[in-house]
């Protein structure tokens, strides 16, 4: 599990992350990513100097890059997640964030009995997506450079 927290505020949790790597295989197993709107709210209007958690992604790209690391140095190469289909539309919104973010769609995991195995193991309906670690990484690491860069030509005008 990865917890982001405000710098002045360590009780105010930003956002998480939850995941396990499976015994057999080499597969990290994201289970569930939460940021709270209202806690970057009141992070940034307790630090001026906060400008974070509304840019391209924003802390849940963070976080995620963490637990990808922690897959890398637990030899993991590949990462997958389900993209919960609670309601149509944040599905749809779900699947076009985290293929943007990187990753690809495997299947929709349904309600039929050939879907019974991955509903065990997700625990509901939704889109299966995955990707290669290495190469999710090398995008995010892309993104969080030039997001720094830009940071820091608004800091220096």
């Amino acid at each position: 599990r990865g917890v982001a927290v405000s710098k002045k505020d360590p009780e105010n949790i930003l956002g998480y992350i939850e995941g396990f790597i499976r015994p057999a295989g080499k597969v990290l197993h994201a289970d569930k990513m939460e940021i709270f709107k209202s806690a970057l709210y009141s992070a940034r209007r307790e630090n001026d100097s906060f400008t974070g958690g509304g840019t391209y992604l924003g802390p849940g790209l963070l976080i995620a890059f963490v637990c990808l690391l922690h897959g890398i140095e637990n030899g993991c190469q590949t990462i997958e997640f389900l993209a919960i289909d609670d309601a149509e539309f944040q599905h749809k919104r779900l699947i076009r964030y985290y293929k943007t973010a990187g990753f690809e769609e495997v299947r929709y995991v349904g309600e039929e009995l050939k879907d019974i195995p991955d509903r065990l193991v997700w625990g509901g309906c939704g889109t299966l997506m995955t990707n290669d670690i290495e190469q999710v990484l090398q995008k995010w690491t892309r993104i969080i450079r030039g997001a720094n860069r830009r940071m820091e030509r608004e800091n220096n005008e």
